[in-house]
């Protein structure tokens, strides 16, 4: 394997199974019998074996990045062998992780641009299949890549989607984790829902080591001496309040604002299922025995079924008499 990259951003790193198959060097001989000078080191894959590599992207600029993998089959290259890299890389104030490839776009997109290769976009979120009525959820992390300055972040989204915290702030170089639910009361397909997060630079009015990393799901509780009073209670009743921490004092630097779009994928359905038979008739049974019966439930529906099993009302047995043999 031949590997040719730009700017030192790619690297090969071969599996277990690649180690299997891997000869580090070996002796030629010539005709006569003679030893030559080592061959280069070389993979030996017999009938129906394998190797696995994986390939690493690690660019030092910010910008398109491409290389290329030649495979070297005896001693000579091969068009059908050539594998292109394309990679890309960014340098943003914060990033997301927790998001994946969209490949159903992905495959639409090299539909139509044969000729151009595209370094895959990671902005997707595939929630579900999830059931009506029943939250599904997924987890996000947003990452603040600045040395000084704060950061603020609010997502934009309405129902049913709903993120926890929507808001917060971020100290340089910290993190916060992001559960984006879903809930529908009816079934629905949602296929790359636009989601929008607006993060700005912000100057926060107290010194950042006297203000906590703040978001709108943090809140304090505290005990209150309650106004109802009770004649016979000898000490004074309490109760529980829990307020909102409030979001810290700060200004927003201008031209600091920067979107970042999230697609969201989902289906929502209900739990569907088919019986073998809706009837079970047991085979007469003589007293003090047992017979079992077997029937099969199908799940045809796109979430899991849930079930359980209920004692229905128990109807009247019908009273046969019991067959009887003289015995001579």
């Amino acid at each position: 394997l031949c590997l040719e990259h730009q700017h030192g951003a790619s690297s090969l790193r071969g599996r277990a199974s690649t180690l299997e198959v891997f000869h580090a060097a070996d002796v030629e001989e010539d005709s006569a019998g003679n030893e030559s000078k080592p061959t280069k080191p070389f993979f030996l894959l017999h009938r129906g074996q394998s190797a696995e590599f994986d390939v690493i992207f690690n660019p030092t600029v910010a910008q398109r990045v491409e290389g290329k993998i030649h495979v070297l089959v005896g001693d000579t290259y091969s068009d059908k062998s050539l594998i292109e890299l394309v990679g890309e890389g960014h340098k943003d104030k914060f990033t997301l992780s927790g998001l994946e490839e969209d490949t159903e776009e992905r495959t639409a997109e090299c539909s139509l641009k044969k000729n151009i290769i595209e370094a895959v976009r990671v902005n997707h979120i595939e929630v579900g299949p999830c059931a009506v009525g029943e939250p599904c959820w997924r987890a996000l992390t947003i990452t603040s890549h600045a040395q000084t300055k704060a950061m603020r972040f609010e997502w934009e989204a309405d129902a049913p989607f709903r993120f926890s915290p929507k808001v917060g702030h971020l100290h340089p170089g910290c993190a916060k984790d992001i559960t984006v639910t879903l809930r529908s009361d009816v079934p629905a397909t949602f296929r790359r829902h636009l989601l929008k997060c607006k993060v700005t630079t912000i100057n926060l009015e107290q010194p950042q080591r006297k203000v906590q990393d703040w978001d709108d799901q943090m809140t304090i509780t505290m005990w209150k001496n309650s106004t109802r009073k009770d004649p016979e209670a000898t000490w004074p009743q309490t109760e529980r309040v829990v307020k909102t921490v409030a979001e810290p004092a700060h200004t927003v630097l201008e031209e600091s604002s920067q979107e970042v779009e999230v697609y969201l994928s989902a289906v929502v359905a209900y739990a569907q299922f088919q019986l073998s038979t809706t009837r079970v008739q047991f085979k007469d049974t003589l007293p003090f025995q047992t017979r079992t019966a077997t029937f099969m439930m199908h799940s045809t529906g796109e979430v899991a079924l849930k079930y359980s099993w209920q004692k229905g009302e128990e109807s009247e047995p019908i009273q046969k008499p019991f067959p009887t043999t003289l015995m001579r």
